[in-house]
Parts: structure tokens; sequence; C-alpha cells
């Protein structure tokens, strides 16, 4: 048979087939809604677990717009509510675009549902790059933001989460992988920014610390900055030595962190941590001169080296390790007990903190 029949055969083939091809599993963009945000609260009144929001952005071809409208649906799972959401629109769901995931404090109080992150990650259309936080009063108050400097829906929590925007030391981003793996890593515990909803703006500026199952500490803001600087290197940020008319402020250029666990040959086992931290002063409630900056770098070293192992004691009590001490400790060693030794063993564990400070200059011209 000629080879050009053969091909031509072929190809009527193809195309008889694709004629049974359904194309249900795609629908153009004119036909889709676009997630920005979730929000997880409980439900109220109601014999359902949950009240899943979901923040929708309104394009406009025309201009930028900040349109955007939210729906509310109650439900024992997250997968529920959204299905039955889908009965309010007249477009497919897609969560493609969804950057932020806020769950209400009273969620996460008690034994936190594995669903309510898991969910998220097992849709092929959510980004685990995604930011999870918890929002107060509620997460669909959260949701309802809608500041004046704001050009797209949620888009100034997304700048204030993802550092696009502001910088600042007191915000601790948290990405849902991330979250998703200190829930089933030994040795290493979740934590989530707060965002407090004001009358038209926010507030990120504490975080709470979660076990394995339930939020177990709050910290305010000053331990939050502290938290965080241990967490991340060349954090800039201000530091306010001292109390009253000897305090002055460090303006970080560069923090450093690094850590490590004293087991061996010791009765007494300790963690000691070690930070150094580069900056300027940046103000001050006295006068101020060059030739004292090692009176100022051993008040700051004094100050700052108490501040952090009183936040680390803190930690310890409430039997959380957002830093991940257990896992460091985990991973050097070899036998198998080595989760329940640590578990023995971090309740009673000392911290020793050395801070070096170095003060370039007091910002003035002498």
């Amino acid at each position: 048979m000629n080879q050009n029949v053969i091909l031509f055969r072929a190809l009527i083939s193809i195309f008889l087939l694709a004629l049974f091809v359904t194309g249900c599993g795609f629908k153009d963009i004119d036909k889709r809604l676009f997630v920005v945000s979730v929000g997880i609260d409980p439900a109220k009144n109601s014999s359902k677990k949950f009240l899943v929001s979901l923040k929708f952005a309104v394009p406009n071809i025309e201009k930028v717009s900040n349109e955007s409208f939210i729906i509310s649906q109650e439900g024992d799972t997250i997968a529920e509510a959204v299905r039955m959401m889908k009965s309010k629109v007249d477009k497919e769901i897609d969560f493609s675009h969804a950057k932020l995931v806020v769950y209400n404090e009273e969620v996460i109080n008690s034994k936190l549902d594995p669903n309510l992150y898991y969910w998220f990650i097992r849709r092929r259309d959510f980004q685990e790059m995604s930011w999870v936080a918890v929002g107060k009063p509620t997460a669909k108050a959260v949701l309802k933001l809608k500041p004046k400097s704001e050009r797209l829906p949620s888009n100034a929590l997304f700048l204030a989460l993802g550092k696009d925007g502001t910088e600042t030391a007191y915000i601790i981003p948290e990405f849902l992988f991330d979250f998703k793996k200190r829930f089933g890593e030994k040795g290493l515990d979740p934590l989530l920014p707060i965002i407090q909803a004001k009358e038209d703006t926010f507030e990120i500026n504490t975080v709470a610390l979660l076990d394995k199952n339930k939020l177990k500490l709050k910290l305010p803001s000053r331990e939050t900055m502290f938290l965080n600087l241990l967490l991340t290197e060349n954090t800039k940020t201000a530091l306010k030595i001292n109390d009253g008319e000897d305090s002055f402020v460090i303006d970080t250029q560069s923090v450093k962190t690094k850590y490590k666990i004293i087991t061996e040959n010791q009765k007494q086992p300790y963690i000691e941590v070690d930070m150094s931290i580069d900056g300027r002063i940046e103000e001050a409630r006295f006068n101020v001169s060059n030739k004292d900056l090692d009176k100022y770098e051993k008040a700051a070293k004094n100050h700052i080296s108490k501040k952090v192992k009183v936040l680390l004691e803190k930690m310890q009590k409430a039997n959380v390790d957002p830093l991940g001490f257990g896992l460091r400790y985990r991973s050097r060693q070899m036998g198998d007990d080595d989760w329940k030794t640590w578990q023995q063993l971090y309740p009673a564990i000392k911290f020793k903190v050395n801070a070096d400070i170095n003060i370039s200059d007091t910002g003035l011209v002498e």
C-alpha cells in the first residue's frame, strides 16, 4: 500500500478520535473565578465545624481594579464547603492565584484538624508557596480588609508577608509547605504570624507558636522580633537598649546567629547561642560620643543576651521548639531513641547566650 495513503488514514483516525475527547477538564479564563485568599473560621450557631470564606478578585480589562467579593459557606470539611460554594457562583472556582490562608485563632486553639492544611497541599491548583497566618478578630475580617494603599485584592498582605514591600523584623512570614513540614518533623514546631484587622488597615507584629496539635504560646511584638533575629540572618531592625534615661537604639546592619548543643561529658547539658550584631546608634536619650563605643557595646551585649535567654526559656516552658533545637540534636545522634532522649532533655536544658555587638559609630558628625 502506498505510504502516503497509510499516513492519510492515520491522520483521519487521529482526527476522529479527537472528536470523542471531551473538553470538560479545561475551561477558558473568562469562565473562571480566581480566589486570592482563603479564611477558615469556626462555624457559629450551626452543626457544621467550619466557616470557609473565599475572596475572589474581580478582573477589569480596562484598568487596574481592587474590586473583590467574598463568599462564605459552612461545612465539616473545606472540601465540602467549597463544593457547596460552587452552587453560588456562575464560573469555575480556581485556586491558582490564591496566596494566603488565614486561620481563626479558635480553630488552632484546640486540636488542629490535619485536613485544614493537607487539603491545600493535595490540590494541584493551589500554590504551596502560599502564606499561612492567624487572623484576628476573625479570618473573614482579615479577608475583608481593603487598605487605602492597596491596588489589587489582598495585595497589601502579600507585599507585607513577602517582604516585596515593607521590610521589618516584626513580621515572621510562614509558607504553606514549611507549615506542613513543621507538623510532620520531630524536633521542629509550627509558627504562624498573627494578622490583626483594624478599621481600614492591618497590623502584623506578633506570632503564634504551636506544638503538633494546637496553639501553645503567643509572643508579643518585641519577643517576635528577637525570634526573627534567631531564625534569619541579615535582618535589619532597631534594637532598644536599656530603659529610662540611659536608653539608646541600635540600627542593625547585620545579624547572624548560630548555636550548638553541648551534651557530652556534662553534668548539665546546655545550648550555646552566639549572636553577632553589627550596627550604629540611631537614637539616644543622652549625649553619645564615639570614644565611648566600648561602653555602649557592653551595655547592648548584656541587655540583648538577657532578653534572648528569657525568650528561649519562655518557649522551653511552653514546650515548643520553633527554632528546631530538637531536629539539630536528632541529626547528630546515631541511636534509635534520639527523639525520646530529646523529649526528656529539652525541658531541663540550660541556655547560654553570647551577644557580640559591634557598633561602628554614633551616627553623629563630631
